[in-house]
């Protein structure tokens, strides 16, 4: 992702475990070095430090001066709470308002990301404990917490407090599903995926993230298996791809599921909303895509393509991209680009009653984690109540289950049929 065409630094720079420049991780061949004033963010080389201190002059300034003051010293350091994740929330907040008011602007994302972000203890009241805060009570500029031997993006500030919490992050399976995977391989998987990126980005120009789908195309519909399995689907054209050898690497398969689990998804939610295959023999099929962002739905738009690949018979798609928060790609006319999307940036029910006897019903529609039950609550209900009234089939997917299950009780209390779910998506992106 890019901010004004900066890239935004990954999780492994945020914390102090690559290059805030490059992203270059340490090496035989390369150390890190923290920036001497704000200790907050590391360089490779004083190359790397010179080029960004532009950007980080300023910040960098604000984070020491905060750091040394008494009044925030007090806030922040005599105040440990013993209402942990609470405690964490605020003073991240806090901070952030400390560092708006100094520098007299709003912080931009990968400002605030340095703050929220920070190095934390996984024992000390939930996370209260960050690299500053150690720094401010100890009053010594070198004190740092010591990160998880195997990820290295996970903290400790003693091995006493790293005792009780190194099982489970190691070895229990995340809450959230992640196919059984520790917080610790999650973070893992991570830093693979940044150097993926890293590399990526340096080699592709402009173009930030990774798009691929296979150009083969299906001579019939085969439907997808219940149980995603992400290299048995494409691991051998990822390999041909690659000149052939071994196992694709989980990187090329992480990062190409981000894109193609949208096809995936619809395909997968369209032969379960259907008792046959007729869906399957149409010349054409009519998405609409509900609260479509730029950096995601917009971003991997050709992606979709796959959609035409595994359905031989289908010769026309017709995909709406339909959003507020697609303003960023439309001009005064509300067509900027030839893509079909809704002019006016409005929500879905307002772009199609906009219409009125024009709206044309297409033959499926989702909304991508659209967070219907935290974010924008009032509007996405009318939304729902119009997909409703219009009998329009509809698939929504979100980020865990506690989300999945509270927009399924929006959904029921709207009058919807649900047809299915809430299940695990088996073509979610591949972590």
């Amino acid at each position: 992702m890019a901010l004004n065409g900066t890239r935004i630094p990954p999780l492994s720079a945020r914390v102090g475990q690559a290059c805030y420049s490059c992203f270059a991780e340490p090496s035989v061949e390369t150390n890190l070095s923290r920036c001497s004033k704000c200790r907050s963010v590391s360089y490779c080389s004083p190359e790397c430090q010179q080029r960004d201190w532009i950007s980080h002059k300023a910040f960098c300034k604000t984070l020491y001066a905060i750091e040394h003051d008494s009044a925030s010293k007090t806030v922040l350091v005599t105040s440990l709470s013993v209402t942990p994740s609470l405690d964490c929330f605020q003073k991240a907040i806090h901070f952030i308002g400390l560092a708006e008011r100094s520098l007299n602007r709003p912080l931009n994302a990968i400002e605030r990301n340095l703050i929220a972000y920070e190095p934390k203890c996984l024992s000390c009241l939930s996370s209260s404990r960050s690299n500053r805060i150690l720094r401010m009570e100890n009053s010594d500029p070198q004190a740092s917490l010591q990160s998880c031997p195997q990820c290295h993006l996970a903290f400790y500030c003693s091995d006493e407090h790293w005792g009780p919490v190194a099982f489970n992050h190691m070895s229990t399976p995340c809450e959230d599903g992640y196919r059984g995977l520790s917080q610790c391989e999650l973070n893992q998987n991570l830093k693979v995926d940044a150097r993926f990126a890293r590399i990526m980005g340096s080699a592709s120009g402009p173009v930030r993230i990774f798009q691929w789908a296979p150009e083969r195309l299906r001579t019939r519909w085969i439907p997808l298996p219940e149980e995603g399995d992400w290299d048995k689907e494409y691991g051998d054209e990822l390999r041909s791809m690659a000149g052939g050898g071994g196992p694709p690497l989980g990187p090329f398969l992480r990062g190409s599921s981000e894109g193609l689990s949208f096809p995936l998804t619809i395909l997968y939610a369209l032969q379960n909303l259907n008792n046959d295959d007729v869906w399957t023999q149409r010349k054409s099929l009519t998405i609409h895509i509900l609260g479509a962002s730029l950096d995601k739905e917009f971003s991997y738009s050709s992606v979709f393509e796959e959609i035409l690949h595994r359905l031989p018979k289908v010769q026309s798609l017709t995909l709406l991209l339909c959003g507020p928060d697609l303003k960023g790609m439309t001009g005064s006319t509300g067509k900027a680009i030839d893509m079909d999307t809704c002019p006016q940036l409005r929500t879905y029910h307002e772009y199609a009653r906009g219409l009125g006897d024009k709206f044309v019903k297409p033959d499926f529609a989702i909304a991508f984690n659209s967070g219907l039950s935290q974010e924008a609550v009032a509007s996405w209900a009318e939304t729902i109540r119009f997909l409703v009234a219009e009998r329009i089939p509809t698939a929504f997917t979100s980020y865990n289950r506690d989300e999945a299950e509270a927009e399924t009780n929006i959904l029921r209390n709207s009058g919807a049929n649900l047809v299915l779910g809430p299940k695990r998506n088996p073509w979610e992106v591949k972590c």
